[in-house]
């Protein structure tokens, strides 16, 4: 290989490597991965809710979970799209992802030892 090429192939590895940094900080305004833990957890629950109500309409359901999605906005004190753009965000980052479901996993064990749920 010639010295260009070797240069080349030099830049293009470093290059790879800067891009797969663990270090890039997240967009402003962005959720913390406990925050997102939090809400993704009444998410959860409150799917669950509305599944065991066993409702014949689709729509019915779909009502009744907007409604506790809205309870979860306000009791966490974060707009939809903060939500959605963090979400987004934490979506394209698998890694972080599944940092925050291990956190919501333990989350949804206590609450169910404590008896706060029942799924």
């Amino acid at each position: 290989m010639n010295i260009p090429m070797r240069f080349a192939s030099f830049i293009l590895f470093v290059l790879m490597l800067c891009g797969c940094s663990e270090d890039e900080k997240p967009p402003q305004n962005t959720l913390s991965e406990e925050k997102m833990a939090a809400i993704l957890t009444d998410i959860h629950v409150a799917e669950s809710r509305v599944n065991r109500l066993n409702l014949r309409s689709l729509d019915s359901s779909l009502m009744i979970f907007n409604h506790l999605k809205a309870d979860i906005w306000k009791r966490h004190k974060v707009d939809t799209l903060t939500y959605s753009k963090s979400y987004n965000y934490y979506m394209s980052h698998p890694q972080l992802m599944t940092r925050i479901y291990e956190k919501v996993n333990k989350k949804i064990e206590i609450r169910e030892k404590n008896n706060n749920i029942k799924l």
